[in-house]
């Protein structure tokens, strides 16, 4: 099975599922943008942010530790495929981690602790 990478501070983070990446490119307007009389739509877009929406794979405690650590900075750098380039080419981006949700499976010995695991990723 062919897994989804993703790096933050140039470490590679654990397995997404199989789609479990989703990308958003969220435009930023202008602060003049608004409805004029006649209800039209005037402004302009000054940038795009991304927002990835991630879904791992299983964890052990270990893992869920490792993400946890390098999420917990106020901003931090994330290496994705960039979904605007004709080529597999990486993207580089400060961001900053929306609240993971960690839903705990077991705490016998030897099993996954944490499946489905989740975690937005907004740019800065």
């Amino acid at each position: 099975m062919e897994y989804i990478d993703i790096w933050i501070d140039n470490e590679k983070m654990p397995p997404l599922k199989k789609e479990g990446l989703s990308i958003t490119r969220e435009p930023v307007w202008s602060s003049n943008t608004g409805r004029g009389a006649d209800g039209v739509m005037g402004g302009d877009i000054v940038a795009y942010k991304y927002t990835l929406k991630c879904s791992f794979t299983s964890m052990d405690q270990k893992t869920i530790a490792k993400v946890l650590r390098l999420t917990k900075k106020p901003f931090f750098n994330v290496k994705f495929l960039d979904p605007e380039q004709e080529t597999d080419t990486y993207k580089t981006i400060t961001m900053y981690a929306g609240t993971p949700t960690i839903p705990v499976y077991s705490f016998a010995s030897g099993m996954p602790r944490y499946v489905g695991v989740t975690c937005d990723f907004i740019e800065q």
